[in-house]
């Protein structure tokens, strides 16, 4: 029995709501306030988004372009707002690829979550799920949720957290095997402003969730089931300063399904800023499960990323239409 399992980061995808509609008066409140749809915040040059919003239809269209053309039993995904934003993207986009979506609400302050995704009529058997948002910095802390201000107004933080969105783990059992899948979305490169987010500088933080994620792969090893930890781990390996970062988590006893690429083949992720690619993204799976097959999708990738000389979807340009600023990746497993 062949599993393919993919990752991808599919970039700030949100519910669109049907407030303020004109004959809103009178009507019940759930045809008031109801998910609609799925969109995408554009943020422009270096983040500093003017809080324009894009037209999703061509950007999403071009995500499960991705998707579908990787075709996964299971996919975990990165920022996604909440379970209706998947399933309804799921329903629109993927015309029901998927019959099992499994989120924990997560800590990161602008409601991007991981999910983990089944295909509809993939044998698995669902065995547990678990959600590491509550785990602390320090022991002895507790995590406190909650709205904070600061030069730039309110903020929604959760202090003291030691995931800055979750490491969310499920336990499917497939073919006789317990594969337990992990989906991480690290803390980012980027800088605190004003301190108002997390104690520990990005580096640090980045550390300490690798850490507690490769003491979390140990322990399924040595529970007998077979770990596979797929996520936007947020640093190139190879980078000379924060690489070691996320150490941990690739020398926990996991094999890495692309490391044997040579450098220049590895990337997943374009930077706009500074026109630059790194490889932010992995899959990392135990050594029991046999690798047959790999791949990293970048179809979906804007035209202004120079390094992709390679095929593209013909509705992919330079600007709010590119699937993700992420590729896909997807390795195929002989169970």
């Amino acid at each position: 029995m062949q599993m393919r399992v993919g990752w991808f980061n599919v970039e700030n995808l949100f519910t669109r709501y049907a407030f303020a509609q004109p004959d809103a008066e009178g009507l019940s409140y759930d045809r008031q306030v109801i998910a609609v749809g799925v969109t995408a915040l554009e943020h422009g040059a270096g983040n500093q988004g003017d809080g324009n919003v894009a037209l999703a239809g061509m950007q999403r269209d071009n995500t499960a372009r991705v998707i579908l053309d990787m075709q996964p039993d299971i996919l975990g995904v990165s920022e996604v707002e909440n379970l209706e934003a998947m399933r309804i993207f799921n329903q629109q986009y993927l015309s029901h690829y998927f019959d099992g979506m499994f989120m924990i609400e997560g800590n990161d302050g602008r409601g991007i979550d991981v999910a983990i995704c089944i295909r509809k009529g993939f044998e698995a058997k669902v065995l547990g799920i678990r959600t590491h948002t509550h785990e602390t910095l320090e022991p002895g802390q507790s995590v406190e949720w909650g709205v904070t201000n600061d030069d730039d107004g309110p903020v929604y933080q959760a202090r003291n957290a030691l995931f800055s969105r979750d490491c969310l783990e499920l336990d499917l059992e497939i073919n006789g095997k317990v594969v337990t899948f992990m989906a991480n979305h690290f803390k980012s490169q980027g800088g605190n402003r004003s301190g108002r987010r997390d104690a520990l500088a990005p580096d640090e933080l980045r550390l300490r969730q690798a850490t507690r994620v490769a003491e979390l792969a140990e322990q399924a090893l040595a529970a007998g089931k077979h770990p596979i930890v797929f996520g936007d781990l947020n640093v190139d390996d190879t980078h000379p300063e924060r690489g070691h970062s996320i150490a941990p988590v690739l020398q926990c006893g996991l094999d890495d399904a692309f490391a044997d690429l040579p450098a220049a083949e590895r990337w997943t992720h374009f930077f706009m800023v500074k026109q630059d690619v790194s490889r932010l993204d992995y899959i990392l799976h135990a050594p029991s499960l046999k690798r047959v097959d790999r791949e990293i999708n970048r179809k979906g990738i804007s035209l202004k990323c120079k390094q992709h000389k390679g095929e593209r979807y013909p509705t992919v340009g330079y600007a709010h239409n590119a699937a993700s600023d992420h590729a896909g990746l997807c390795v195929t497993f002989e169970l």
